[in-house]
């Protein structure tokens, strides 16, 4: 049944380049910068290349600076070139699985050559994704594990070069296994496509399981900060996410109930969800954390206003519903309805 957590274990994760400097506390010498240009001056920020909101800086009322552009992976520089500037390093799995998606077309997305692997772990699949490839050398279906390589180190998709060549890591929870059902027309790549995929911090999980300690997924996400809640109406149904991630739901599964509140990190990661016997009928914003800064700038844009009125924008709205989404029953035939 899909209630039962998989008879799986916490693994342990893995770099997936020889780089190190992580390890040793050199974030400068692990994440790949950004060329920023910032009141006048030209940066190249190691943050950049790091999770969470750490692209597009602004300067705030009271002085500080802040970034409003989340960035859901990692970005791992290069440790080797060769006589042409042209990296060399091997990408490999971060933990045993199977590989799920290879995307070969540089030009398909912003993500370039990339690679989807399924991991599967007591809570249900996460994904690692690996974008930029110069190369991929695996194939859907194909078990991999830590020494395995899946392809190279490179820099293709939109807005890259030689210069910043890198490994862009994510690790992944999938939102809706029919994303393909619903999701824009242009879809290249199906259920692997970036905005069926949430993104955590790779960079945490790797820096937990040095030492080759398991991590416990469900421990880390308990863990999360929480910023918003969304109420959602309750079909008879249980979100696809929910059935997929059981782990996430804090109420009675034998009892049902009018709607259902999703707490998430600004990020958009989901990290509970409740049972709730108020109604809504249609997604609703029923709590914020309060914030220096207008919501769009500290939740990628998916809600609007300040935390005491905050609510869902647009693009909050899709968001929302991609976890949500269910296809409707089709209409008895008449002849069906004579015989129910």
């Amino acid at each position: 049944m899909w209630l039962q957590l998989h008879a799986a274990q916490d693994l342990v994760y893995k770099l997936p380049t020889d780089n190190d400097a992580l390890y040793r506390g050199d974030n400068e010498g692990y994440f790949m910068y950004c060329d920023r240009w910032f009141e006048g001056k030209h940066l190249q920020p190691w943050e950049a290349g790091s999770y969470g909101f750490t692209r597009n800086a602004k300067r705030i009322h009271n002085g500080k600076i802040i970034c409003t552009k989340l960035h859901e992976g990692i970005d791992v520089k290069p440790i080797r070139r060769d006589a042409a500037n042209e990296p060399l390093d091997e990408v490999r799995p971060i933990a045993p699985g199977v590989v799920a998606y290879t995307a070969t077309s540089p030009g398909a997305s912003n993500y370039g050559r990339y690679v989807v692997i399924a991991h599967e772990v007591p809570e249900g699949t996460v994904y690692s994704l690996y974008a930029h490839l110069r190369s991929i050398n695996c194939e859907v279906g194909q078990r991999v594990g830590y020494e395995d390589v899946i392809g190279g180190l490179g820099y293709s998709g939109v807005g890259l070069n030689k210069v910043r060549a890198h490994c862009h890591l994510e690790l992944c929870l999938m939102v809706h296994s029919e994303f393909h059902k619903f999701c824009p027309a242009n879809n290249k790549h199906g259920l692997f496509n970036g905005h069926n995929l949430i993104g955590i911090n790779a960079a945490d999980i790797l820096l937990k399981s040095r030492g080759n300690t398991p991590f416990s997924l469900a421990a880390y996400i308990s863990n999360l900060p929480e910023h918003y809640r969304v109420r959602v109406p309750r079909k008879e149904d249980m979100p696809d996410f929910l059935k997929r991630y059981p782990f996430l739901y804090k109420g009675d599964w034998g009892k049902q109930s009018a709607a259902l509140d999703i707490a998430f990190t600004a990020e958009g990661v989901p990290i509970a969800v409740y049972a709730s016997d108020t109604a809504v009928a249609e997604p609703t914003v029923i709590s914020c954390k309060p914030m220096p800064v207008f919501q769009p700038d500290c939740t990628a844009n998916r809600l609007a206003g300040k935390s005491t009125n905050a609510h869902l924008t647009a693009s909050g709205k899709t968001f929302i519903n991609r976890f949500i989404w269910q296809e409707e029953p089709p209409a008895p035939t008449p002849q069906a309805a004579e015989q129910q």
